[in-house]
């Protein structure tokens, strides 16, 4: 039930993208893997892990560029979609940017087993982009990420990908309702560790996919969505 951007090293932590449900697929741009393994350092056990849903968040000092591309956060495919995550929370100012689904399944990875999920909630991969938001210098740990799929009805688009981070975290994750920063989300936890915890919120077609270390900095990065 996995459908995944492998890790990708950006800024301090690491970055990684999950899109979809119904199948075991990956979508993994050539080279990210290695480049991620290369480029880890001290600081990425704090950085959030790679989950079905979506993770992305900082660690390693530079961006890395993908073969033939510039890097990942140099592309604005979607602006009003990186206008929906915050540009700054804590008084930092945060790193935006946005792929579409398309590019993302051009880089690699099961197409058809994408393509067959986003089919049966009526839709194609023209329909999805994907942003994320996070602090590179990693004075604010975590980020938020957000899951567009055009005209999706939000419990099709939100039971996808809280499925997937509850299967990605593996045997023994939870998911739980809860109020977070003023929002009402579904938690799926594996554990108290940091990286354990995925704070998920849907709103319309888009949903909100936050990794932190904690509850508390996880309402951080909520409060700060319109």
């Amino acid at each position: 039930m996995k459908h995944v951007l492998k890790p990708i090293a950006l800024g301090v932590a690491t970055m990684a993208v999950i899109v979809g449900c119904g199948g075991s697929a990956s979508i993994a741009p050539s080279g990210a893997s290695s480049a991620a393994a290369s480029q880890t350092t001290a600081s990425s056990a704090e950085a959030p892990r790679a989950t079905a849903a979506g993770s992305a968040v900082p660690s390693a000092s530079s961006p890395v560029s993908l073969p033939s591309q510039p890097p990942i956060t140099s592309s604005h495919a979607d602006p009003a979609l990186e206008a929906q995550l915050p540009a700054e929370v804590s008084g930092a100012a945060l790193q935006r940017y946005s792929v579409s689904f398309v590019d993302l399944l051009d880089d690699g990875g099961d197409r058809a087993s994408i393509d067959a999920f986003l089919a049966s909630i009526g839709k194609t991969e023209a329909d999805g982009t994907f942003a994320a938001a996070y602090d590179p210098s990693n004075t604010v740990p975590g980020g938020i990420l957000a899951f567009k799929v055009s005209g999706a009805e939000t419990a099709a688009l939100l039971g996808g990908i809280v499925a997937l981070e509850q299967s990605d975290l593996g045997a023994g994750a939870t998911t739980g309702q809860a109020t977070v920063g003023g929002k009402n989300v579904t938690v799926v936890s594996v554990g108290t560790g940091v990286n354990d915890t995925e704070w998920i919120y849907g709103k319309g077609d888009i949903v909100f996919v936050v990794h932190a270390p904690d509850e508390t900095q996880a309402a951080v990065f909520l409060q700060a969505l319109q």
